[in-house]
Formats: structure tokens, C-alpha cells, sequence
């Protein structure tokens, strides 16, 4: 239910206008977080256009007053969340218990309620967290205060991975540091502050000059780009520089405004200096984020077909690879999905699944396996309960699924692929990509699965041109089967002439200058003389790629043919064979540099014609993706064009030319079976480094499991010898145990006689009430004030009500429940009836115990009877009552004097008329001031005098005569006086107060 109280403090709230989008801050503590939030919000702006919701652990079964208790220092509005209420900027809002709360796409609040019991607290920090990142992108925020567990480390990387910004309390100034220190160690934070620190931050990041134009208008020198690729290369060993820039500069952007600097150069330096901000910026960049059956309907796709494709497989060996697996989820997804198709069949088969990233944080999480509650949202509860085992606040993959999945460190972009598999799946991991390299990836992919292998990719990807290498199962849920092109080669990966280093400054574009009407016919010229060239000369030609497959084609070329079996579109497989060698040793030039190679004329024989073919090959290079391309120019003349061969006496020799011809055929022949040969030998030598190579990362990825393994027997095998020498310890501690606690039980014994015999006579009890279990415990002081017996008589609450005197009995309930909140006063008073009808008045005093939220949890008291107190505190009133109105009527001043105090209490009117004084003036005659009230000369004599009297006896009268001042005129009076003792002090039994009288001696 919304609240109405405001601070006075807080400006109007108003909704963000469309200009300036809201910004959401997701704020979550837990133990000790109270306390920072106090003073964080005391310290928050108020016109930062920030909406702020806070997540803090409570108990589901007490009403919180979180709200009451934020409200009085906060400089904008404090409300408790309601269900679809839209947040306004300015304003924050606090999750009512037993809710979790996330918000929507049109920022609106979003609230679930649980009936049933849960293992994890409430709210959770990580769903807030999720939601504000899904939604707001980089207009969201997440801020870590103190606390226990882990959780909201979770949620603050879903909002790093949407550009957002993470803020965490120091872990100095919190009072628990779980939370915090969980948050700084997955490195996903960008500000680690103190709680009165955090407003200024946010205020910084609202209005720091973020340099737009990096991501707007791209135009970040292209050096100081190359610098700071080049400093992550050299740390982090990964080059970036095939990622899609915009991602990069969104991540270089966030690291700029966390650090306040405004210029891309400025951060470069910085970078240079400080180490530790390369490995910020590295751990922002491998920022993923990934679920359990993230989009259920492409699992449910998948699961499909791969029951589908086990069926028919022959074997019993399955190998599936999860590439940029992040923090796990998407391996352990797999391995459940093989589990529930082989079903009892599992143990039959070996299973590996290779689950690989760059991030070896993320690596390091995932091998733990184990998850917070909010990882599990969306699962239902049949594979909750059959996958996981619940360890404290965590769901830890169960050990059969765990074994499934090796997890390893691997680069995508340069390392070998894992070879033979029958899945790959690559979800949201090829949208960060540049085009060049996915062209790279998808052959590679092909490469790695058998025949009929499956490739799972992202909603957002696709196999784009590779549509002879894989066949489309489903476009919704992206999923290809690999066809078998029979190709044995590895794809090529990324070449040199990539690499970082190699950028140049691009060429700027040429502007477009208006053209003369001569220039304009010039152009026209030559583009004659171009169509003709073409037309008549150099008709046919052929445009191939790097890896020598044909592009494009121009002309209809009799030199190009289609070999039977499987289409493919290398060059050499559908060229005139006669060619090859030629065709293949111009290429090897144009690779070696040379910009133009010329093959001269060759005889061949062409549909039973002999003709002289020329092949032309000119390299063009283009800019990625399309990359270094080549021109084949092809000229075919009959031989009447040509010159004949004649001998020495100027005769054609056809015999000559025939065995010439002969000689050359056989030599070309057989240096074409040396060289298929070769490139036989060549394939197989780099198909079997390759599958070394993948087998190498295979055992590596192994012995890292093995390794990790071995540290967790080992560990278990400290703990089991830990164990073992304990229990022995206590085995051997046990007898001296027991003989301690017998004298204890019998110390015990004497001090509950003890105790109850000082409750008998002292008229009290002793008693504790747990709220929490709503339990009432009474000792045997409680039965007896009461005149219960301890045997018959439960005490509970509302028991004990019934028992106190009607009149009392909804004052006393009342002042018991403001009591747990620290609103009355104590003791508490009230009347019961005894068996014998006798009212007795008991007195009630306790201490309150709270918890880190402020609310009580337990009280434990006394209750005294006092009765005789009670009746001797009304007749001594009774009796004060008198002597007042006695004084009050007298002729005589009279005054009553504190000795405890030092200052008088009561004078009567007789005083005030006669001497001027009345009680307020004589305030100031308080202390040693008293005695100015007497004649200097007297002052020693009437102190002597008034010290006889505080030693005195009670009713004693002990007269004497001084001069006592009068207010106007500033003189001294003689009076007579008679000073008694009013009361006396329990501590010392000296009197406490004094009662003088006196008229004047004149």
C-alpha cells in the first residue's frame, strides 16, 4: 500500500519526459544494510530523473517499517511498492515482505507474491537486478550494500552486460561484507564506494559528458582504436580486433564515464599506465549473458531433432561442443536434455560435452555448478527437483549431469575446433562478430561435425551464405544439419594480414566533383572502348576468392566444365584439366605478390579442335569481407592465327611437332599425378595436425577436470582426516564432558533453588516471551504472584491478559505491543485479583531484543508485586497533599529545599507576597548560588546549620534566626525559621529534602 508521508524536502514528482529517458537504479542489501541505506539515501540528489527501487531481505512473517524508518531523512519521496504502479523519476520504492519485484517494458512495477516456504530470502536482488537490465539497457543501474551470501553478483552482471553500470559498497564500511566482496570478485563492478559517496557518483554519471560521438558517429581516431586493441591483445592474450567496433566502443564508453575522462586519448593513456583498468575493460568485454533452457522453444526444437539423430546414430560415443559457454548454464542444459532422451540408456554411451570460453572466471563458476534461486525462475519444478540438490541458499547440478561437461579455456577465434561432434551449439556469441569472421567460423563449424551433425545458433544468427554446407531444420529456432560436401581440408583461419598491428588509417573517401561536359565525354570514350574490349577481345573471364572458389563468372567460357559428383565451386574442379598446372602455378605467383601474371599460349585440345589458350590473372584487393580477390582473363585462338613450326630447310615437320607434343603431354601428365599426389599427402598431414591439435585441447581440457578433481578428493581427504581427528577428540573429552556437566546440572540446581527462594522473597518473577515462536515462559516467582500452579497452568500471551484486572486489561495489552517498538515507557503497571478477591498491583519491566530490520524478537523481564509500595506511595502522597495545602494557606513563608538537587522545589504565596521571589526566580539560586539567597557573613553558620539538619530525624524541627534576601529592595530581612526533614533517601537515610518556615524578626 502506498504511503502517504513525504519529506517536506522533495520536489514534485513528475513522470521522465520522452527526451530524457528514466533511469532505473536497482538497489539490494541484506544484513547491516538498514543502516547504509540510511545514510545513502540521506545522501541522495533529487533531480537526477532516477527512479529507485530497493530490494532488501525481510522476514516474510513480520510487517516491515522499512518505509517509516527510510522516510525521515530521504530528500525525495519514499513509497512501498504497489503492484503495476508506474515509477516516476525522483522517487524511491521499497518490495513489501514475502515479494519478489522486478519491473516491465513500459517501467512498471512488477510484484510476486509465494505462498509456499522458500530456502533463499526475499526479495531476490539478482531477478530486480535482471529485469532493470532487460528493460532499461544503459539507463540501468545496480548498487550492492552490505550483506550476507552472494546474492545480486548475478544480476550486476546481466547489467554491465547491457551497458549498464555496477556500484558497490566498500566492504570496510559494511557491517557484513558477503555481498559486497561477492560482487567485486566476479568483476562486474565500476565503482567501489563508501554508502555517503554513492549520491555524488550518481549524479556524475548523470551528468558527465559521455562522449557519444564514439558510438554515434564512429570517428574515435583510428590509432587510438588500434592502441587500445593492442593493450588488450598484449594483456588478455585475445584480439578483439574482429569484433564488431560498436560493441567494443559501448564498453570502452562505460569505462570512460566510470572514470570520469572525456577523451578517447586521455583513456588510452590511462590504460598504458594502470594495468588493473586492461583487465576491467577485458572482463567488461567478455561479459555474457546466458539461462537455463534460454528460449525453451529452440530446446524444445532441439531436443526433437537430436532424438531424432541419435536414433540412427551407430555408435555410442556423443560429442557436443557449447562454444562461449559463459557461466555454464547453456552446457548444463545439454547434458540434461541427453539425460532425459537416453533416459536408463545413458550409462551405455560416452558422453562429452566440451564447454569452452575466454573467461575464466566464468569457466571457474561454472565448473562449481552451483546457482542462486533466481537462476531457476523459470524452470519447472520437475527439473528443479530432478537436476539439482539445494546446499545452504545455492541449487548445485547434481554429480551425473556435472560429469558430463569438461570446461576448458579456448579462443573461438584462433585455437583448433574440438573435431567428430554431433552438436554445436553457438548461441548469441557470432552477433559480437565481424562479418569476416563469421565467414570464418561457419566453415569451421562445418569442418568439426559429422555427416548430419546439428548447429544450434542464436535467435539473432544465421549460416548467412553457407547454404551448401548446411541444411535449414528451422529457421525459428535456428537450427542447420551439416552437409557432406566431402571436403577433408580445414578452413583457413584468420591470416596475418588481420592482425592488428597491419590497420592503416582508412582512405578517405574522394569527393564528388561536378563533372565538365568534356570530362563527361571522356568517361563516355572510354567506356566505349572498355564494352568493346570485353565484347571482342577478352570476352570471358572468372573472379575467384582466397580460397579459389569462383565468384562470379562473365562471358560463356568453353574452358569451364562441370565434373560429375557433388557440385563445388573451387576453380580447379571446373577448369579445363589440361589448364591446371598452369592455372595453379599463376596463382602461386599472384600469392607470392606479383600483381599480373601472363601464362602464354598453350595447345590443348578443345571439343576435337586444337587451340592456343592464354590465361591473364590480375589480383585485385578489396577491403573485408570480401578480402583479396583474383581476375582470370581467358583468350582462346584457332591455329590459323598462329605461325607454323618449320625445320632447318624451312619444311613443316608435323612429326617433330606430333612428338614434341607427345613428350610435353606425358611430363605434364605426370607431373600432375605428383602433384595430386602431394596435395593428397598435404591434406591428410593437415587434416591429421588438426585433429592432433584438437585432440591435444581435448586432453588439456581433461586434465584441467582432472586437476580440479584431484584438489577436491584431496580436500575431501583433509576434511575426512579434520573429521576423524575431532571425533577422536571428542571421543576422548567425552567422559570429562559428562562428569562437567553433571557438576553443572547439580550448580544449576542450587541456583534455581536460589533463585526461587530470592523470588519468594522478594514478591517477583522472572519471564521471556519469543515473539518469534510465539512462546511465553514464566518461572515459579510468576505462578506464585499469581497463585497458579506451574503444573495445571500453560502461560501464553493471551492467557496472561485474562488474567490482569478488567480495568487494566486493554491499557496493559496495548502498552505491550508499543513496547516492542520502543514507544512506552518502562515499567508498565497494572491490578490483578488474587483466589481471594485481594487486588494486587504488579509491576512489569523488560529488555527488548531486535534484529538487524528493527524488529523485536524477544523479550525477557521481571514482574514484582507492589502492592505495599503502591498503598505507602498513596498515603505518603496523601500526607504531602496535606502539609501542601497546609503551606499554601499559612501566613508564614515557607519554602521546601532539595539536598540532593541543591535548588529549592516549592515556595508558597505567603513567600512570593512578602520577599518578591517566586519559583521561577529562584532557578538561579541553584547550587552554591543558594546561599546568596543569606548574609555573606552568615552564610558558614547557616551551611553548618543546614548539615545538622540533613542528618536529622524525621518530624525533628531545628529552629534558628539569619537575615534572608529580600528581591526589591536588594536587601536582607531577620527572620525566625523552624527547618524540618521532609523526606529522606532510601540510598543513605540522610534527609532529601527540607521544609523551612519563617517570618520576619521586625
Amino acid at each position: 500500500m502506498q504511503k502517504d508521508t513525504e519529506t517536506t524536502k522533495s520536489k514534485d514528482l513528475a513522470p521522465p519526459t520522452a527526451a530524457k529517458p528514466l533511469t532505473v537504479v536497482g538497489v539490494g542489501s541484506s544484513a547491516g544494510g538498514l543502516e547504509a541505506l540510511q545514510i545513502m539515501i540521506a545522501n541522495l540528489p533529487d533531480d537526477t530523473n532516477m527512479s529507485f527501487i530497493v530490494a532488501q531481505h525481510l522476514s516474510p512473517s513480520h510487517k516491515s517499517m522499512m518505509v517509516d524508518l527510510l522516510v525521515k531523512d530521504a530528500p525525495i519521496p519514499v513509497f512501498t511498492a504497489v503492484d503495476g504502479e508506474a515509477l516516476r523519476a525522483n522517487a524511491l520504492y521499497i518490495c513489501p515482505p514475502n515479494h519478489n519485484i522486478e519491473i516491465s517494458r513500459d517501467n512498471k512495477i512488477v510484484l510476486t507474491s509465494y505462498v509456499e516456504a522458500r530456502r533463499t530470502p526475499r526479495p531476490s536482488i539478482d531477478m530486480l537486478f535482471e529485469s532493470i537490465a532487460t528493460h532499461k539497457g544503459d539507463d540501468a543501474i545496480g548498487i550492492i550494500l552490505s550483506g550476507t551470501g552472494s546474492d545480486g553478483s548475478r544480476g550486476i552482471r546481466a547489467i554491465k552486460a547491457e551497458n549498464g553500470f555496477g556500484i558497490v559498497q566498500d566492504p570496510n564500511t559494511a557491517k557484513y561484507d558477503g555481498m559486497p566482496n561477492s560482487a567485486i570478485n566476479s568483476g562486474n563492478v565500476d565503482l567501489i564506494v563508501s554508502p555517503e559517496q554513492i549520491g555524488a557518483e550518481l549524479k556524475s554519471i548523470v551528468m558527465f559528458p559521455r562522449d557519444r560521438t564514439l558510438i554515434d558517429d564512429k570517428n574515435i581516431p583510428r590509432e587510438t582504436y588500434i592502441g587500445i586493441i593492442r593493450q588488450l591483445k598484449l594483456h588478455s592474450k585475445v584480439d578483439f580486433s574482429l569484433y564488431k567496433e560498436n560493441t567494443i566502443l559501448r564498453r570502452i564508453d562505460r569505462r570512460m564515464t566510470s572514470l570520469k575522462i572525456a577523451k578517447s586519448e586521455d583513456y588510452l593513456q590511462h590504460l598504458s599506465n594502470h594495468r588493473e583498468e586492461v583487465t576491467f575493460l577485458f572482463n567488461d568485454m567478455l561479459i555474457g549473458v546466458t539461462s537455463f533452457f534460454r528460449d525453451i522453444r529452440a530446446y524444445e526444437t532441439l531436443r526433437r531433432e537430436l532424438q531424432l539423430y541419435l536414433a540412427t546414430k551407430t555408435d555410442k560415443i556423443i560429442r557436443v561442443w557449447s562454444a562461449g559457454c559463459s557461466t555454464g548454464e547453456e552446457p548444463y542444459t545439454l547434458a540434461m536434455i541427453i539425460s532425459d532422451i537416453l533416459g536408463d540408456k545413458k550409462n551405455e554411451y560416452k558422453i562429452q560435452i566440451f564447454a569452452t570460453d575466454i573467461d575464466e572466471q566464468a569457466i571457474s563458476f561454472a565448473r562449481e555448478a552451483s546457482y542462486p534461486e533466481s537462476a531457476l525462475q523459470n524452470l519447472p519444478k520437475e527439473i528443479k527437483t530432478r537436476f539439482f540438490t539445494v546446499n545452504g541458499d545455492q541449487y548445485e547440478v547434481i554429480k551425473s549431469i556435472k560429469a558430463m561437461v569438461i570446461f576448458s579455456l579456448h579462443d573461438i577465434n584462433k585455437d583448433p575446433p574440438f573435431l567428430r561432434l554431433d552438436l554445436i551449439t553457438c548461441r548469441n556469441l557470432m552477433i559480437y562478430f565481424t562479418a569476416e569472421l563469421q565467414r570464418m567460423l561457419l566453415p569451421t563449424f562445418h569442418y568439426a561435425l559429422n555427416p548430419g551433425g546439428l548447429l544450434l545458433l542464436g535467435i539473432s544468427e544465421s549460416i548467412g551464405l553457407f547454404q551448401e554446407q548446411y541444411r535449414v531444420i528451422s529457421k525459428a529456432a535456428k537450427l542447420y544439419q551439416a552437409v557432406l560436401i566431402n571436403k577433408s581440408l580445414p578452413p583457413e583461419r584468420v591470416r596475418p594480414s588481420r592482425r592488428i598491428p597491419d590497420y592503416i588509417e582508412p582512405t578517405p573517401a574522394v569527393e564528388r566533383q561536378s563533372l565538365t561536359p568534356a570530362k563527361r565525354l571522356d568517361l563516355d570514350y572510354s567506356a566505349l572502348i572498355m564494352d568493346a574490349l570485353k565484347d571482342r577481345v577478352l570476352p570471358n573471364a572468372l573472379l575467384i576468392n582466397e580460397n579459389q572458389d569462383i565468384i562470379f563468372s562473365e562471358g560463356n567460357n568453353e574452358l569451364l566444365v562441370r565434373s560429375q559428383g557433388i557440385p563445388s565451386n573451387n576453380v580447379f574442379k571446373n577448369f579445363h584439366p589440361k589448364l591446371g598446372i598452369e592455372l595453379r602455378s599463376s596463382l602461386h605467383e599472384i600469392d607470392t605478390g606479383k600483381s599480373f601474371v601472363d601464362t602464354g599460349y598453350q595447345n590443348i585440345k578443345l571439343k576435337d579442335d586444337n587451340v592456343w589458350v592464354r590465361m591473364m590473372l590480375v589480383r585485385v584487393d578489396r577491403s573485408p569481407p570480401l578480402g583479396r580477390l583474383t581476375v582470370i582473363f581467358t583468350d582462346i585462338e584457332r591455329p590459323f592465327a598462329l605461325p607454323s613450326i618449320k625445320d632447318i630447310e624451312g619444311n613443316v615437320s608435323t612429326e617433330v611437332v606430333k612428338e614434341q607434343e607427345r613428350l610435353l603431354n606425358r611430363t605434364r601428365d605426370q607431373l600432375q599425378n605428383v602433384i595430386e599426389e602431394l596435395e593428397t599427402s598435404n591434406e591428410e598431414m593437415q587434416a591429421m595436425n588438426e585433429e592432433l591439435q584438437s585432440s591435444n585441447e581435448e586432453l588439456q581440457s581433461s586434465n584441467e577436470e582432472l586437476e580440479t578433481t584431484n584438489e577436491e578428493l584431496q580436500s575431501t581427504n583433509e576434511e575426512l582426516q579434520t573429521a576423524y581427528a575431532e571425533l577422536r577428540m571428542a571421543y576422548e573429552e567425552k567422559e570429562q564432558q559428562q562428569s562437567e556437566l553433571q557438576v553443572l546440572r547439580t550448580d544449576l540446581m542450587q541456583a534455581n533453588n536460589l533463585l526461587h527462594e530470592a523470588e519468594k522473597i522478594g514478591l517477583s518473577g522472572s519471564w521471556m516471551w519469543d515473539i518469534e515462536n510465539r512462546r511465553l515462559t514464566w518461572s515459579k516467582g510468576c505462578f506464585a504472584l499469581f497463585d497458579l500452579d506451574d503444573n495445571d497452568y500453560q502461560p501464553s500471551f493471551e492467557a496472561f491478559i485474562g488474567l490482569v484486572h478488567a480495568d487494566d486489561r486493554n491499557r496493559l495489552e496495548t502498552q505491550m505491543k508499543e513496547m516492542l517498538i520502543k514507544q512506552v515507557k518502562l515499567p508498565i503497571t497494572f491490578k490483578v485479583g488474587g483466589t481471594d478477591q485481594v487486588v494486587k498491583v504488579i509491576s512489569l519491566d523488560a529488555v527488548v531484543s531486535f534484529n538487524e530490520l528493527k524488529q523485536a524478537t524477544k523479550v525477557m523481564g521481571t514482574m514484582t508485586d507492589i502492592t505495599e509500595k503502591t498503598h505507602y506511595e498513596k498515603n505518603t502522597s496523601a500526607y504531602k497533599d496535606k502539609i501542601n495545602y497546609i503551606l499554601t494557606s499559612s501566613l508564614n513563608c515557607a519554602y521546601i529545599y532539595n539536598f540532593i538537587d541543591e535548588h529549592i522545589e516549592y515556595v508558597n504565596p505567603t513567600l512570593t507576597q512578602q520577599f518578591g521571589f517566586s519559583l521561577a526566580d529562584l532557578e538561579d539560586f541553584s547550587g552554591e548560588a543558594f546561599f546568596n539567597l543569606f548574609a555573606g557573613d552568615e552564610v558558614a553558620k547557616i551551611k553548618q546549620h543546614f548539615d545538622r539538619v540533613r542528618t536529622g530525624s524525621p518530624g525533628a524541627t531545628y529552629p534558628s534566626k539569619y537575615a534572608f534576601k529580600k528581591r526589591d529592595p536588594n536587601g536582607f530581612t531577620p527572620v525566625y525559621a523552624n527547618h524540618t526533614v521532609y523526606d529522606l533517601d532510601d540510598t543513605t537515610g540522610y534527609a532529601s529534602k527540607m521544609l523551612v518556615t519563617f517570618f520576619a524578626a521586625e
